[in-house]
């Protein structure tokens, strides 16, 4: 990823300490409803879950608040996240991607890296899912703003989920899209979540 992402949650971080403000979500609510989505992509109770840009374990947080007892591990290429990260949850594990180098997980959740526009979104995105759900042994959950918008905001990048579909297609012959929900009162969703799973998904239940 572009070191100036890096340095632009790394300011984030400085302006707005530990909260949504510092992972870019403009509310908690947003943050914790787009989690909801993503933890449906399967049954995490007691799985080995990868959260990819986990900033300073919000996501821990909320698995934690609904009785989800989970082995979290939690990576970021920000590492001033995980001082905080680790000072709410001792028992998790924080590194970056390269700390766990070879070993695998149930279930990967990533939420909001995709947002941000740099030079090769598309390449990012490909190479990223591809790495991700190699380490996969059940799924892979991710969300991306959608291009299916009436206004898009210049410093974002936005997807067209039919060309992210067969993107992951690639990968899997067994993927779902969902672009059925609302994150914010808006009249039409502007973003969409994908699973991706090793095997039909009524074999995971």
């Amino acid at each position: 990823m572009n070191e100036s992402i890096a340095d632009h949650y790394r300011s984030l971080l400085q302006a707005h300490g530990d909260s949504h403000e510092a992972a870019q979500y403009s509310s908690r609510e947003s943050q914790e409803a787009r989690y909801a989505v993503l933890a449906e992509v399967g049954d995490l109770q007691g799985a080995r879950v990868l959260d990819f840009g986990c900033g300073t374990g919000h996501l821990a947080t909320w698995l934690q608040g609904r009785g989800i007892d989970c082995r979290y591990t939690g990576v970021d290429i920000v590492t001033e996240f995980f001082p905080h990260a680790r000072a709410k949850h001792p028992g998790h594990r924080f590194g970056t991607l390269a700390d766990f180098e070879g070993e695998r997980f149930d279930y990967v959740l990533v939420s909001g890296v995709f947002n941000n526009r740099m030079d090769d979104n598309a390449a990012f995105l490909a190479r990223t899912l591809e790495d991700l759900f190699a380490r996969t042994d059940r799924a892979l959950a991710f969300n991306l703003m959608s291009a299916y918008v009436d206004y898009q905001d210049p410093g974002l990048w936005y997807a067209r989920p039919e060309d992210v579909f067969g993107l992951v297609k690639k990968l899997t012959p067994f993927v779902s899209l969902r672009n059925d929900y609302v994150v914010k009162q808006v009249a039409v969703p502007f973003e969409f979540a994908v699973y991706a799973y090793r095997q039909p998904r009524e074999v995971l239940r």
